[in-house]
């Protein structure tokens, strides 16, 4: 049986923390695979900046030279609000083992996550350890956590701070060519 973290976001845009992070995360519980899912609209968070094609375009780049991820489109083309209960429903039907990879930010609030008992049954969480955050938790992987998130990024777009070391090159590019963040 394939064993599949399942790591969700809006990923705008993606950085180098979404993929060594996770692949730690990984390499941490034996799985095989990350399946990244870009959110269409997250219930606890802004509406994202870039749209849907820019972000699935940008991620494409940033995971095109890790065999270990796959990208999953399903909230993208479901549309609307992502609730993470619906996509794992979705995906149990393919008979892996699947467990959800969210940030230590995120669980501070996972108790108003939609049927957030459901996913705890489901998809057993682990949670990936983040500066600034309280990483104490029991479900915490003993990984580092890197420095990066995509707010900063964007500021830092936004006052023409370097970013090189943040993004993947494609990533970089692609901002530039498109403008986008400014």
């Amino acid at each position: 049986m394939k064993r599949t973290l399942l790591f969700g976001g809006t990923f705008d845009p993606p950085h180098v923390a979404h993929t060594q992070v996770p692949h730690a995360a990984m390499i941490s519980l034996c799985f095989d695979s990350v399946l990244y899912i870009p959110a269409s609209q997250a219930p606890l968070k802004e509406e994202p900046l870039s749209s849907s094609v820019h972000r699935l375009a940008m991620l494409e780049l940033a995971l095109c030279d890790y065999p270990w991820a796959e990208i999953s489109t399903i909230e993208l083309d479901r549309g609307g609000t992502s609730y993470t209960i619906d996509t794992i429903e979705s995906l149990l039907n393919q008979g892996e083992e699947l467990r959800i990879l969210i940030g230590a930010d995120q669980w501070t609030q996972f108790e108003q996550w939609h049927r957030w008992e459901d996913i705890m049954a489901m998809a057993n969480p682990v949670i990936m350890p983040r500066k600034g955050c309280d990483n104490s938790h029991e479900r915490v992987l003993p990984i580092k956590p890197l420095p990066a998130a995509s707010t900063d990024i964007r500021q830092r777009l936004r006052e023409g701070t370097s970013i090189d070391s943040l993004v993947c090159p494609m990533v970089l590019s692609y901002i530039a060519q498109h403008s986008l963040y400014l």
